[in-house]
């Protein structure tokens, strides 16, 4: 079967070493086009499964998408200007103590 990855971290696809690959030079999280933009993930989704009929050899294309506001997205985000979720840390999280259990158990 056939495989194609569409991603948008290059280092980690070219660690990966994937058969076909697309990279799209978005934000990580945004592999699929731009957050609230149907247009923009439908082009970015149709142009990456052309890999399958463009890509004889194990190789990663470049997609031609920019989207320079995500980055700068990125970047308020990490500015704490934006960023409203809890830090992070190694404390195991449960949804149920069934859950805990279970993991516990292990």
């Amino acid at each position: 079967m056939p495989t194609l990855i569409l991603g948008s971290g290059l280092d980690i696809l070219q660690a990966g070493r994937p058969p076909r690959a697309q990279f799209v030079n978005y934000p990580l999280g945004f592999e699929a086009g731009r957050f609230q933009d149907k247009g923009n993930q439908y082009e970015v989704v149709a142009s990456a499964l052309q890999g399958f009929e463009t890509m004889q050899t194990p190789q990663i294309e470049t997609l031609p998408f920019e989207w320079q506001a995500g980055w700068e997205m990125l970047h308020a985000r990490e500015q704490g200007k934006h960023d409203q979720r809890s830090e992070r840390d190694t404390t195991p999280r449960y949804q149920t103590a069934e859950d805990r259990r279970a993991a516990e158990q292990q």
